[in-house]
């Protein structure tokens, strides 16, 4: 399907990179939805947790994962429309011009990288607050919490680990758009067409 290493493949017509678009976009599509249903959960059940009345609000962290989150849905919208615009692609009184593609594939390719820069922000962030509070623990010591598993006296929580899990799905699934991403650009940059339509 992808012939990267050969200097003479031949420029590929704008039937195969409309169906390059939608294979790809319905890929991308499922993985990223299904990469991103535990970070949705989490942050949904975190922010719905938060209480209100204590005069708690949201953390600079939280702010980040709802806006990874919000990021990462736009992502998932993007790849469906790589599969309208392989719709469109295959129309020629519809398709449009290659610089507006690359365009739409450019942004779909800045939206993962920065849904990556974030989660590993936020991950960093998690994992250092975890191994600060380890490093608290005297070399040797044995921390016994009978019947507290998940109490304020355990150094790691179950929720720590849902929460370090959901970064790195999120993670994953900008991988996943930054992957789909460049494949569909390297494609579109093979078209040997000298002037900015597809013919």
């Amino acid at each position: 399907m992808f012939n990267f290493l050969n200097p003479q493949a031949s420029s590929p017509t704008p039937g195969q990179i409309a169906r390059w678009c939608r294979q790809l976009g319905w890929v991308g599509l499922v993985l990223q939805g299904l990469l991103g249903f535990i970070p949705l959960l989490v942050v949904v059940t975190r922010v719905l947790s938060i209480p209100q009345w204590q005069g708690r609000g949201f953390g600079l962290g939280l702010w980040l994962a709802v806006l990874c989150l919000a990021i990462l849905l736009f992502s998932i919208y993007w790849c469906f429309r790589y599969t309208r615009m392989a719709a469109r692609l295959e129309q020629p009184e519809l398709r449009p011009a290659k610089s507006t593609v690359k365009q739409t594939l450019k942004l779909g390719l800045l939206s993962n990288l920065v849904i990556m820069v974030i989660a590993t922000a936020v991950a960093l962030w998690q994992v250092s607050g975890l191994t600060i509070q380890m490093l608290s623990v005297p070399q040797g010591a044995t921390v016994i919490a009978p019947n507290q598993v998940t109490g304020p006296s355990a150094l790691i929580t179950p929720s720590n680990m849902i929460m370090i899990y959901a970064l790195l799905s999120t993670i994953a699934a900008g991988l996943v758009g930054v992957i789909i991403a460049l494949l569909l650009i390297v494609q579109v940059g093979r078209h040997r067409v000298a002037a900015d339509s597809f013919s």
